[in-house]
């Protein structure tokens, strides 16, 4: 059975004042009395029976200010949440240098672009003569009838 203080009017107070001073050890507080327990509940509830812990009982006016400050908090953290993003491109990691092509380089770009493309057999070569393109259909035509 648990001795409950004599500065308490009910078990249902002492319960949450030892609860409450066990949440604060749990977080970091220190002992205020020694004890030769390990567990925080052991040693707030050493505290709490040696008096070191002072508490009182909250008027309504205290309370409505503690749930409207509250209320506030989560309000400030839900439209810190609900800020649309940045519409700002995001930056490279690192810089470049803005190339403009000019007309040449474009064309040689795309002549590289296909070439690639023909060697890695992505696109159908155009049947050119010049490049003997005339040569691969035929041994392409010659393997599809095998």
């Amino acid at each position: 059975m648990i001795q409950m203080p004599k500065e308490f009017d009910s078990i249902f107070r002492y319960i949450v004042v030892v609860s409450q001073r066990a949440e604060q050890l749990i977080n970091g507080a220190k002992a205020r009395t020694e004890s030769r327990h390990a567990k925080p509940t052991l040693v707030a509830r050493d505290d709490v029976e040696a008096g070191e812990v002072t508490w009182r009982v909250l008027t309504q006016e205290e309370l409505d200010a503690h749930r409207q400050a509250l209320v506030e908090q989560f309000k400030a953290e839900v439209d810190a949440a609900s800020e649309k993003p940045s519409t700002e491109p995001i930056p490279d990691v690192l810089p470049t240098a803005d190339v403009e092509l000019g007309a040449d380089d474009d064309e040689d770009r795309d002549d590289e672009l296909e070439r690639l493309q023909r060697l890695l057999g992505m696109t159908r070569s155009t049947g050119t003569a010049e490049e003997g393109d005339g040569e691969d259909e035929d041994a392409d035509e010659a393997s599809d009838e095998d």
